[in-house]
């Protein structure tokens, strides 16, 4: 049985590979970042199958459900972090199920505007009460003022992470040129 490397095993090794220029807390905050929300996305994804939902579908019902307005894609893609080509399929198959309705949007016909329908809404009002105690139990281990300090500094981090993207882009692009191109998101080597 192979040993299963720590994270702190897995930094020490990168570490040593980066040269002494490199902070090795910029790749441990990576990767326990990375694991905390792989570990999130799994208990989202368990308490939505019962419902037949993803939890894009349901970030896209709950950014609506708050908006209390129509959304163009575009708003509705920036909201949930999800390009526009991919939500198609997202509010097609919410759509299907009469969760939300997609309507031609009058101040610009080559776009359109979703909304929560009320079977979006009662589903909502039903499902939300179990999923508030489910996220409580996922930030059991910290309390009122550990969350608050975490929140700031995930806020601090975002901007500089944003700005960032372009050049995760530019270096996919390079590595499929040599053949080592990785999924999309996932399996990503810090």
């Amino acid at each position: 049985m192979a040993k299963r490397l720590s994270l702190a095993d897995q930094v020490a090794r990168s570490s040593r590979e980066a040269g002494p220029d490199f902070d090795p807390l910029a790749l441990a905050l990576t990767l326990s970042l990375y694991r905390t929300m792989t570990t999130f996305d799994r208990a989202h994804a368990e308490e939505l199958a019962p419902v037949g939902l993803s939890v894009t579908q349901f970030n896209v019902l709950s950014v609506l459900h708050r908006a209390h307005e129509p959304l163009t894609m575009g708003e509705l893609g920036e909201a949930v972090s999800v390009r526009s080509a991919n939500l198609t399929g997202v509010a097609d198959s919410l759509a299907g199920r009469g969760l939300v309705e997609r309507e031609l949007n009058p101040s610009d016909r080559r776009s359109f505007l979703v909304s929560i329908t009320q079977k979006g809404e009662d589903f909502l009002a039903e499902f939300l009460p179990s999923h508030w105690r489910v996220l409580e139990g996922l930030m059991a281990g910290l309390d009122r003022s550990d969350r608050a300090h975490l929140l700031h500094l995930l806020e601090k981090l975002l901007s500089p992470a944003q700005t960032a993207v372009p050049q995760r882009s530019t270096r996919s692009r390079q590595r499929r040129h040599v053949g080592l191109a990785a999924a999309d998101g996932a399996g990503t080597s810090w």
